[in-house]
């Protein structure tokens, strides 16, 4: 259902879709800016476009996918978020990339949504 919605209507172009409330009230933007139109994008194949809003929003969902195969039995190796450090990596990659993604600096500023 959700795909279906995200396929149909464009995050940037309608008021069904919910504002940042990070960027709207303080300015930043948070790790998930940009997550909306990046889905959008992908669903309809424009690789570039997805990457330009949120570029950590694929490598996610790569990772989540592994994860779901792998606990549904499709695969067989371990899940990449089952490792003993990977809640703690995760979290510097995405407090990181936040950090980075709001400095208005060359070559950061290409991070921002």
């Amino acid at each position: 259902m959700a795909v279906l919605l995200y396929f149909s209507f464009n995050p940037e172009q309608g008021l069904l879709f919910p504002k940042c409330p990070s960027y709207q009230f303080l300015g930043i933007y948070c790790p998930g800016c940009g997550s909306q139109r990046a889905v959008h994008d992908l669903l309809h194949l424009r690789i570039g476009d997805a990457v330009a809003h949120n570029v950590l929003l694929i490598p996610a969902l790569f990772v989540l996918a592994q994860h779901g195969l792998v606990k549904t039995g499709f695969l067989k190796s371990q899940s990449f978020l089952n490792y003993r450090y990977a809640p703690i990596i995760v979290l510097i990659i995405v407090v990181l990339f936040m950090f980075l993604r709001n400095l208005k600096m060359y070559p950061f500023e290409y991070l921002a949504p």
